[in-house]
Order: C-alpha cells, then sequence, then structure tokens
C-alpha cells in the first residue's frame, strides 16, 4: 500500500454511503492523493458495502475494506486485544486505528458513516490544522469545561450539551477567558462540530428535538490545557504520536438495568485530554463541519443504554482531572500510568453506589488499555 498522509477510519453496519460524499469533497480540494479510509465492517455490514469501497476505489479515493474475515485473522496474532473487542460494536474502529498506525498515517481522522462532509468546508484542509503550530490565542473557562454547543445556533433555541459534558455543570454558560499559547504549542487534536442533528444525549433528545443550523464562529477554538470539552468520534483527527491516547473504550458489559455503552468515544476523549497535560498539543474545535443524518434511534433504548455512562462520567473527569498526575512523556507509557492508576481509583475510590459489575467494568477497561497499547507499539 502505497504512503499516505491521513487516514479516515469509519465502521459501519450499513453501506456507508458517505464515502461517496467524501471523495466529491476531497476531489473538490484536491486530497485524493493525500488521504486513504479504512472501512471496519461488523457481522452485520451488508454485502454491498465492498461493492461501494471498490467503485470509489475505481473512482480515486483508496478504500480498503476491512470484512470480519480479515479482522479475525489479524485478531489471531493480537489475541488478547482482539477478545476484547465485541463484534456489533462500534469499537471495532480500534482495529481501523491500528491499520492506520501500522501503514504510517501521520494524521487520523475519525468519523461515523453518518456525518457527511459539508461541500463549503474543504474536509482534509481543516483537519490538516491537526499537527501545525498553534499562532493563536488558548482558550480557558471558569469552570474548567467548554460546552462547544454555546457555539452552534439551533432550532428551536435552546440552551444544550454535548453528550459526556459532566452533568453536574448542566446549569452553566461559558464564561470564557484568553492567554496566549508558547511557542512550542501544536494542534493535536481537531475536533469538527455538526449540523443538523447535535451529538447530545438521550435525555436531551427526549426533552424535544433540535436542530442544528450552523456553526455561530468564524474561527476555532484551541482550548488551554485546563478546560476540556466532550470529544467524540464522528468528526475528529489526532497526530500520530497520540492515537495510542485515542483507544476508544469497549463497552457492552451488562450491568443492572442493562448494558453499559455509548460512551466508548466519550471515554476515548477523556483519557485523550488527560494525556495531553505533559505535552505541547492542545485540542481545537469548531470545523470542518459535517452534516449528521442520524441513523435510526430509539431513545428510550439509548437512555438505557447511557444510563451508568452518564453516572460514571462525572466521576471520570474529576478523577483524570483533578487526581491524576504522571511525570511520562511518551504517550504509550501515559496510558499505561493512567491504566494502573484507573484500576487502583476502581478498588478505593469509586462511588459506593456502584454495584460489583461496575467496578469490573472498571478494571476491565483498565485491562483493555494495557492490551491496546502492547499492540499499538507492535504495530508502530
Amino acid at each position: 500500500m502505497k504512503y499516505f498522509e491521513n487516514h479516515i477510519v469509519i465502521t459501519t453496519i450499513y453501506v456507508p454511503q458517505v464515502i461517496e460524499c467524501l471523495f466529491r469533497n476531497l476531489s473538490k480540494y484536491g486530497h485524493l492523493d493525500s488521504t486513504c479510509v479504512w472501512i471496519v465492517a461488523d457481522k452485520k455490514t451488508p454485502a454491498q458495502a465492498k461493492e461501494l469501497c471498490q467503485s470509489v476505489t475505481n473512482d480515486g479515493l483508496q478504500v480498503t475494506y476491512l470484512d470480519i474475515e480479515q479482522q479475525d485473522s489479524w485478531g489471531r496474532k493480537h489475541r488478547e486485544f482482539y477478545s476484547r473487542i465485541p463484534y456489533n460494536n462500534e469499537t471495532r474502529r480500534n482495529i481501523g486505528y491500528l491499520y492506520a498506525l501500522e501503514y504510517g498515517c501521520e494524521r487520523l481522522i475519525s468519523i461515523d458513516d453518518d456525518n457527511w462532509p459539508t461541500d463549503d468546508d474543504d474536509f482534509i484542509g481543516l483537519h490538516s490544522d491537526t499537527g501545525n503550530k498553534l499562532t493563536g490565542q488558548l482558550t480557558s473557562d471558569n469552570i474548567k469545561f467548554h460546552n462547544v454547543c454555546e457555539h452552534l445556533e439551533t432550532k428551536p433555541s435552546r440552551h444544550i450539551y454535548p453528550r459526556g459534558f459532566p452533568f453536574k455543570l448542566r446549569d452553566t454558560q461559558n464564561t470564557t477567558k484568553h492567554s496566549q499559547s508558547n511557542h512550542e504549542a501544536t494542534i493535536g487534536v481537531t475536533a469538527g462540530l455538526w449540523t443538523k442533528e447535535p451529538d447530545i444525549d438521550a435525555i436531551t433528545w427526549l426533552n424535544g428535538n433540535v436542530e442544528s443550523i450552523r456553526y455561530t464562529n468564524q474561527d476555532n477554538i484551541v482550548l488551554h490545557h485546563d478546560t476540556w470539552t466532550p470529544i467524540n468520534t464522528q468528526n475528529t483527527s489526532v497526530v500520530r504520536s497520540l492515537i495510542p491516547a485515542f483507544f476508544c473504550i469497549p463497552m457492552g458489559n451488562n450491568v443492572p438495568g442493562g448494558r453499559i455503552e455509548r460512551y466508548g468515544d466519550i471515554w476515548a476523549g477523556y483519557f485523550l485530554q488527560a494525556a495531553l497535560q505533559n505535552t505541547d498539543f492542545y485540542v481545537n474545535i469548531g470545523r470542518p463541519i459535517v452534516e449528521h443524518r442520524r441513523n435510526p434511534h430509539n431513545y428510550l433504548d439509548d437512555l438505557r443504554h447511557e444510563y451508568w455512562g452518564m453516572l460514571l462520567t462525572d466521576w471520570l473527569t474529576d478523577l483524570l482531572k483533578y487526581e491524576f498526575r504522571t511525570t511520562e512523556s511518551d504517550t504509550c507509557e501515559v496510558m499505561l500510568h493512567m491504566s494502573d492508576f484507573l484500576s487502583a481509583s476502581a478498588s478505593n475510590k469509586i462511588p459506593h453506589w456502584c454495584p460489583p459489575e461496575v467496578v469490573d467494568f472498571i478494571h476491565g477497561t483498565s485491562t483493555s488499555i494495557n492490551e491496546w497499547i502492547k499492540v499499538c507499539k507492535a504495530v508502530n
């Protein structure tokens, strides 16, 4: 396989028609030669998906389709890690991340199959800010978290928060201040936003539909290390050296009332921000904008699956933001230190109301991080 600077990873159980939109956008702005796409299939993915990937490749955008047979074959080389990635689960995107790492990507771009690049935004050009030196200011917030949804015009006009925003802070508004970045500051992450259907949680959807009309800022916002925000996998890029910190956490564990799901990407974003603290990498939010043409959802089912993620995320962010400290600088070593910290915290700092199944899930997450890092080191 030839060298590509940009590797886009998508996992899907549908025919990923978004790659036709990607082809048009990359062709319009001149990025076909620098970009490839990995489609990570699942057991439910229809056969027509592979045919579409070949068709788009024939048109000029390199799309590699990883079917379950190929993934299983790859997994036999990394059995402990692969056994922790469930079928029919969004966290199979991690396999695509590892392929991108192995094949030399400089910039990993994760999108969902229902997030379509817009004609007005150069999708790759704007994600190419990731890895560039930062020349502007850094944004901090008094509450140490930033609500990106305040930069969206919505219809009807509502004060909403992104999925994964701490619940204890949901009566707040952004109160920002700015500081000059140092000469070594580099954009390590770009988290693009969305029109049409914003990435909000089931509780918010059950309180009424809302549509994102447009991004209201002229420029992007770069967050100071002291200010965090939820980062998902819908429209996000990271530099190569940060891929080990961008591990979409395997979920699906059975717990009282259902399963823990739908927060694997959010927790990945918080682990990633914790890993930035000793670096000169910063999070850039705003553009490129994608149109979120959301796949069908049952919001009551979503609520059941999000319940434990909602309860635990406030605990996790407090833990990572205010208690986790490391002297490591290598991303893999930082993640291993974070894994040990997480396991210890599951034993002596987890809320008393958590049942044993949740404690086991946290310990399992620590083990999953360890196995992920082993594979990152092996393929890098």
